[in-house]
């Protein structure tokens, strides 16, 4: 056979060798799993987790302060905290289920738990919250000036936008029912007041021998507007305890920060894995319309996974720098450089680890593994849009064991909480540091474990004798 025919016969066969490739089954049924895959999981993780906050709450953490001095009805009967009344019904409301975790505070306790985050609202009940209430049944039948009773619901936008509100509308039922119960008790008094006074006016004005239609027309009345204000006597506001600073994303801006350290982890640990395994001679790069492979070198994969996170820990010290720099040109308030600093590099290097851990051990799959676990799994349960305690028991379980989570509680902690320890930026810290150990010590394991089974990685060319996965 001539060489003109030898050639014309192998692109002959290479044109059919690749309609075979582009047909065959294997060639777009992985692509198309691996799109459901992430598409299914990233819908029934993200928003499966975190539609519907408001029927999964757990221990979610309130406080009752009550302050009131308690007063003495006008009649001289016996002395009475309303307020006192109030934080019974609520602890009992609550007690009923594990929903809310109802913690009946000093006002200096729940000022300090608002400030580290670890209470989401306080009901606080002032001093002269039973003066005013039963200034309300005398002044009712007289031309006193009177007070409403007040009851102020603080909110914690810092802890979360969204924690912020389940607050509210955790403990709005249990104020309503505390006011209509007042409203009750009151209007109940106010009447028991009207029938004493109609009474004993009726015996003194009686013996100056008036008409009964004279003493109808003078008779102590409770009327349309002291019985509407009797009825709902409670005035709630609701305000915020700390406003968030301009820049912060009303509150969330911790969460996005930290998201945005996670996309840069991820996707900068897979850009490096790329591009050391091409230096290395294990697999070509693409680079617009050239492919670079360096010479085979067959490195250990325990020596790969720390050449390539090695890349990370290092390169993150000036790439932190330089989005701190980047984040405060553009507005966003940065307290404690030095720990801000610190808690965004160990960021970076947590996302790292893990997820050159998972590509260590699985391979190409270990990327949509780290989409898995590190995005899909890990925003939901960062507390960052809906609180832990809102979050269904899957995530509540996870939570500690994502990166995500951890990274949010440290960041949130030095940029809102004055970088108090335990506002979450002590176990932040910590649960980084764990999830380095464990994502360094697994890989390393199952590295030293591939290599003395399957060999060294190194680059082959398919279907060619002895070539190693």
């Amino acid at each position: 056979m001539s060489a003109h025919a030898m050639e014309s016969d192998s692109r002959s066969r290479g044109r059919g060798h690749g309609r075979h490739s582009y047909w065959s089954p294997r060639f777009w049924l992985l692509p198309l799993l691996v799109l459901l895959l992430l598409g299914g999981a990233g819908t029934a993780l993200y928003i499966g987790g975190l539609g519907s906050p408001g029927d999964h709450l757990k221990h979610f953490p309130l406080a009752v302060v009550n302050q009131d001095r308690g007063a003495t009805p006008a009649d001289g009967g016996s002395p009475e905290n309303l307020g006192q009344n109030i934080t019974d019904q609520m602890q009992q409301g609550f007690a009923q289920n594990d929903e809310i975790d109802l913690r009946v505070l000093s006002w200096d306790d729940a000022q300090e738990q608002l400030r580290k985050g670890q209470i989401h609202g306080a009901v606080v009940i002032p001093e002269s919250f039973s003066a005013d209430a039963l200034g309300l049944v005398s002044g009712a039948l007289t031309d006193t000036e009177v007070t409403r009773p007040s009851i102020t619901v603080y909110s914690n936008p810092l802890a979360g936008p969204l924690a912020s509100s389940l607050a509210t509308s955790a403990v709005d039922p249990a104020l309503e029912q505390a006011n209509t119960g007042l409203g009750e008790q009151l209007t109940s008094a106010a009447e028991e007041a009207q029938t004493e006074a109609r009474a004993e006016q009726q015996r003194e004005l009686g013996e100056l021998g008036l008409p009964a239609e004279v003493q109808q027309q003078v008779a102590p009345t409770v009327d349309g507007t002291s019985t509407d204000l009797l009825r709902a006597p409670i005035s709630v506001t609701t305000t915020a305890y700390e406003t968030p600073p301009e820049g912060s994303a009303l509150g969330m801006g911790a969460f996005f920060y930290s998201v945005l350290l996670m996309v840069v982890g991820v996707s900068g640990s897979v850009a490096i894995h790329f591009l050391v395994d091409s230096r290395l001679g294990v697999a070509p790069v693409e680079m617009g319309p050239r492919f670079s492979l360096g010479p085979r070198v067959q490195p250990a994969r325990w020596k790969t996974y720390l050449i390539k996170w090695g890349i990370v820990v290092l390169g993150a010290l000036p790439t932190a720098g330089f989005m701190m720099w980047v984040a405060s040109a553009v507005g966003m308030p940065i307290p404690h450089g030095g720990w801000f600093f610190l808690t965004t590099w160990l960021s970076i290097v947590t996302v790292s680890a893990v997820t050159t851990a998972l590509i260590t051990l699985f391979g190409s799959i270990g990327m949509v593994l780290s989409l898995i676990y590190v995005v899909f799994m890990g925003l939901p349960a960062a507390t960052g849009v809906v609180p832990l305690e809102a979050l269904p028991g899957f995530f509540t379980f996870i939570a500690r064991g994502e990166p995500l989570y951890h990274m949010t509680m440290a960041n949130r902690a030095v940029l809102y909480f004055d970088a108090e320890g335990d506002a979450g930026l002590q176990s932040g810290i910590i649960g980084m540091l764990i999830l380095i150990l464990i994502a360094v010590a697994v890989a390393m394991i199952f590295a030293v474990l591939y290599d003395r089974k399957f060999g060294r990685r190194r680059a082959e060319l398919a279907g060619s004798p002895g070539g190693q996965p």
